[in-house]
């Protein structure tokens, strides 16, 4: 009988391991696995939340319109339309969401129409009670102005950056990328490359206060 069992991660940005989980875990019932780490991993979220990137740094931070709506429909495009893949359905929180079966050659862009300041984005998949569809990794390019070409958000040592899209156990839960820099774009543009099941997305940009 395990009495204690101790989780350690390492925070994704700060790399610092965390004490996640420490105690004695839920009773095992080898009938019912599933419910079982269900139940282990929301004690386990409970001790370190998955989001990149502190709370203070959350909350200061302001949603650029898509989950309230402020970016109408219109503004919002997909390499390929379909009455059950629109893109407008990838509004953060909202309920339905975009997909396609051609990833990773598929796309998903906000018009922002002028040249603004994005700090970041937050990705969301969906639970159901039978499966889980999720963006787990994807690539961000940008327009810096409306009249320029898209360049990719890289690394530091020019590799295209690939982003978290979150875990699978959380997949409903809104997941949060900081920009290592705040970019200046007109045009955000979303490359999924990566899921779990299906590919499905929904999203919000931010823009966080400068340093």
């Amino acid at each position: 009988m395990v009495n204690s069992i101790v989780l350690v991660f390492m925070d994704c940005v700060e790399s610092k391991a965390r004490v996640c989980f420490f105690g004695q875990p839920p009773e095992l019932d080898a009938a019912d696995m599933h419910q079982w780490m269900a139940q282990f991993m929301e004690l386990v979220r409970k001790g370190c939340p998955r989001q990149c990137g502190d709370t203070a740094k959350a909350d200061s931070c302001q949603r650029l319109g898509l989950e309230d709506g402020t970016i109408p429909d219109e503004r919002i495009r997909s390499s390929r339309e379909k009455l059950w893949t629109n893109a407008f359905q990838a509004r953060l929180n909202g309920p339905s969401f975009w997909s396609d079966s051609y990833c990773p050659l598929c796309w998903i862009e906000v018009d922002l129409l002028q040249t603004t300041r994005v700090s970041g984005v937050i990705t969301q998949g969906n639970e159901f009670s039978w499966t889980t569809y999720l963006v787990t990794e994807f690539k961000v390019s940008y327009k810096p102005t409306p009249l320029s070409g898209y360049e990719y958000i890289k690394e530091n040592n020019g590799d295209i950056k690939l982003f978290d899209g979150g875990d699978i156990d959380s997949a409903s839960t809104p997941h949060t990328n900081y920009f290592n820099q705040a970019i200046m774009a007109s045009v955000i543009r979303i490359y999924p490359t990566r899921r779990i099941v299906r590919y499905a997305l929904r999203f919000e940009l931010i823009q966080c206060p400068m340093d």
